[in-house]
C-alpha cells in the first residue's frame, strides 16, 4: 500500500486555504491506496484546533485515511481523536509525548493504551522530527493491544523492521523513510506511508508491485532510480516538498512562517523531478 502524507495548504500568510486542500487532496487520491493527514509532511504541529477540524470538514476521502496525532497530553489529544473519529478515519497515527520524554517512564504505554480504548491507533516513530526514540520494548508492549494495529517507522534503520518482523505477529508495518523503502519491504512492511509518493506515487506502487511478484531485478532499477528523489526530500522536508508540487501546477501552498518557502535543494532537486517526469512516473 501507498499512502502519501498529503500537504497543508497555506497561503502566503500562512492562512490554511481548505478549498486547495480538497483539491490537491482530489489530483492525488485516484494514484493512491489512502492517505495520511496531518502527518510530519502535513504539518501537523502547525495547526490550531480550530484548523484541523476545517480542514478535515473540507475533505472528503473515498479511500482508507489516517490522521496524525502529535500532541503531548490526553486531554491536549481528545478533540483532535474525536475529529478523527467523526471524519471516519481508519485509524489515529500517534507520535509519542515528547517535550519531558525523560520523565515519561510507563506513561508511554498508557499513553497509547488510552488512545486505543478510543479508536484503533498506529505508533508513529518519527526520531527525526521529534527526537524521541520508541523503545522497542514498549513497542512489542503495545503491539499486544488489539487496537494498536501497527507501526510507520520512518527512522530508516532497518535493524527496527527486522525486529517487528522477527518479534511482532499480525503487526502491520509501514515505512516512512523512501530511501530504504525496498529493504523495508524485504523485511515484512505493508508498504509506505511517504513524502515522495506525493510526487511519484505511480514510481513507488509498481516498486510495491515488482517485489511482490517476484520481479527483484525490476524492483532494484526502481529503487535505484527513485533514490535521489526520496533522499532529498528526507532532506528538504516541507518545503522542498510544497516547492515540488507547487512546479507541477499543484495547489500545495507554502509552508507555515517562519519556514522558508523555497529550498535550497531545489536546484539539485529539479533535474530529478524532470528526469522522472520524462520517464512517465511523476503524477
Amino acid at each position: 500500500m501507498i499512502l502519501p502524507p498529503i500537504p497543508t495548504p497555506f497561503d502566503r500568510e500562512g492562512r490554511l486555504d481548505a478549498e486547495a486542500f480538497r483539491q490537491l487532496a482530489e489530483a492525488l487520491e485516484p494514484l493512491v491506496d489512502g492517505f495520511l493527514i496531518y502527518g510530519s509532511n502535513g504539518e501537523g504541529v502547525h495547526l490550531t484546533p480550530e484548523e484541523r477540524a476545517r480542514g478535515l470538514r473540507a475533505l472528503k476521502p473515498r479511500k482508507p485515511f489516517l490522521v496524525g496525532l502529535m500532541e503531548e497530553t490526553l486531554p491536549q489529544a481528545e478533540r483532535a481523536l474525536l475529529e478523527a473519529q467523526e471524519a471516519g478515519a481508519m485509524a489515529l497515527l500517534a507520535t509519542p509525548p515528547r517535550y519531558y520524554h525523560a520523565s515519561l517512564g510507563q506513561g508511554l504505554v498508557a499513553y497509547y493504551q488510552a488512545l486505543a480504548e478510543r479508536m484503533p491507533v498506529f505508533l508513529y516513530h518519527v526520531p527525526q522530527n521529534t527526537k524521541v526514540d520508541l523503545p522497542l520494548a514498549a513497542v512489542e508492549s503495545l503491539a499486544q493491544h488489539p487496537r494498536i494495529l501497527g507501526i510507520k517507522d520512518s527512522s530508516g534503520d532497518l535493524s527496527r523492521l527486522a525486529f517487528y518482523q522477527a518479534h511482532l505477529r499480525d503487526f502491520r508495518v509501514f515505512t516512512g523513510h523512501a530511501p530504504t523503502f525496498l529493504g523495508a519491504l524485504a523485511l515484512g512492511a505493508e508498504g509506505g506511508i511517504l513524502a515522495a509518493a506525493n510526487l511519484a506515487p505511480r514510481a513507488y506502487r509498481a516498486l510495491v508491485e515488482a517485489f511482490r511478484s517476484g520481479q527483484l531485478a525490476k524492483a532494484q532499477a526502481l529503487q535505484k532510480g527513485l533514490f535521489p528523489l526520496g533522499n532529498l526530500l528526507s532532506q528538504g522536508g516541507v518545503p522542498l516538498l510544497k516547492q515540488a508540487l507547487r512546479h507541477l501546477g499543484l495547489p500545495a501552498g507554502y509552508p507555515r512562517p517562519p519556514y522558508p518557502t523555497e529550498s535550497p535543494l531545489w536546484p539539485r532537486f529539479l533535474p530529478v523531478l524532470d528526469r522522472l517526469k520524462e520517464e512517465g512516473w511523476i503524477l
